[in-house]
């Protein structure tokens, strides 16, 4: 009898979470959230430029440590290109740049180590031929792989076709971890203003991480360490552009389709919908039930519908009232979240 009464107890405790997950249901918005650093507002334009690559001198000292470290042939020379287009890309989908790469030949010191800053004069050309604002160089590239090898044995159930009999055997599982360290350097030029904007370096690590029946199956699944470089050199453009530039994330924010009362459930119908001033008049009419976990549920509903109408202060009013007054605790994390947008704004509008 014992063990059905805990079985039986599993199931109550099983079915009452699947009730509660099925009391909410999700939205997502996008949030601008502002860069680390703020460009002058007269900056619309930039023009970014790969001054990355090494000089003749330097070309030759390149070759043997790629060969000495096991990177591809010429692997950084790709990889800067590519970290030059994830910079433009990520700044062309922002709401503060526009973008352009040039192709204009400038060479450093193929090192972690920053040339000498450019010259004016050639800053001013660069701009000129592009109409830009500002030059952005990629000043420095290097790369760095780790390949990590491991492997553990693992209990698996296999059941023999013929005779249906299902045997748990020990078998071997192989694990692979492939990472790349990008280290880029950069540089913004105000020409108008003969002025570095900034310079600085950056490491950004990319990893793949697989798994398989045997060395070579875990092998086939990794990238090339050319492809790999590539890869996260692209990552590490598009970073600094969020670094640089206010850009758009995706957040997802839960509210309530529940609650002892139909007005949830019409409500929810006008939120899938994006109709969130329909969903408000009712979740409005809640928010004084008496009812507290109606009344709270209501008042976090009016938070998320504030927010995704962009009324951030209304909506931290809410939330607070949720939290504090009808103790709808997930709404103590919600206050710090909308507690930062708010307090972003003041950044973002003076970035944009």
């Amino acid at each position: 009898m014992k063990p059905l009464k805990i079985h039986s107890f599993l199931l109550i405790i099983c079915f009452a979470l699947f009730i509660s997950s099925c009391s909410t249901t999700s939205t997502s918005v996008q949030v601008l959230v502002p860069a680390d650093i703020t460009v002058p507002h007269n900056i619309r334009k930039l023009v970014i430029a790969n001054r990355s690559l090494p000089d003749k001198g330097e070309q030759f000292s390149n070759f043997i440590e790629g060969f000495l470290t096991g990177e591809s042939i010429l692997a950084d020379r790709e990889g800067s290109k590519r970290c030059v287009e994830g910079l433009g890309n990520k700044l062309n989908s922002s709401p503060r740049f526009d973008a352009v790469i040039s192709h204009t030949s400038l060479k450093g010191t193929g090192t972690r180590e920053f040339s000498v800053p450019l010259q004016w004069n050639m800053v001013n050309n660069i701009c000129k031929q592009y109409n830009a604002d500002a030059l952005v160089l990629l000043e420095t590239f290097d790369s760095n792989i780790a390949f990590k090898t491991d492997k553990k044995q693992k209990k698996q159930t296999i059941k023999d076709k013929e005779t249906g009999i299902s045997r748990d055997t020990i078998i071997t599982e192989y694990l692979a971890d492939l990472i790349i360290n990008v280290n880029a350097g950069w540089r913004i030029y105000d020409p108008v203003n003969k002025k570095i904007i900034d310079e600085d370096s950056f490491t950004d690590e990319k990893r793949w991480a697989e798994k398989g029946k045997n060395p070579e199956d875990v092998e086939r699944k990794l990238p090339s360490k050319r492809d790999a470089i590539n890869g996260a050199g692209y990552f590490a453009g598009q970073q600094f552009a969020m670094r640089i530039s206010p850009n758009w994330k995706n957040a997802t924010r839960y509210y309530y389709i529940k609650g002892r009362n139909n007005y949830f459930k019409m409500a929810k119908q006008y939120a899938k919908a994006g109709n969130w001033d329909k969903a408000m008049e009712f979740w409005g009419n809640l928010t004084s039930n008496p009812n507290r976990k109606i009344a709270g549920r209501a008042s976090h509903n009016m938070a998320v519908a504030n927010e995704m109408k962009g009324n951030l202060k209304q909506a931290l009013k809410w939330a607070d009232t949720a939290y504090k007054k009808y103790n709808i605790k997930k709404d103590r994390t919600y206050i710090n979240i909308l507690t930062r947008r708010i307090m972003d704004q003041d950044k973002l509008k003076e970035q944009m």
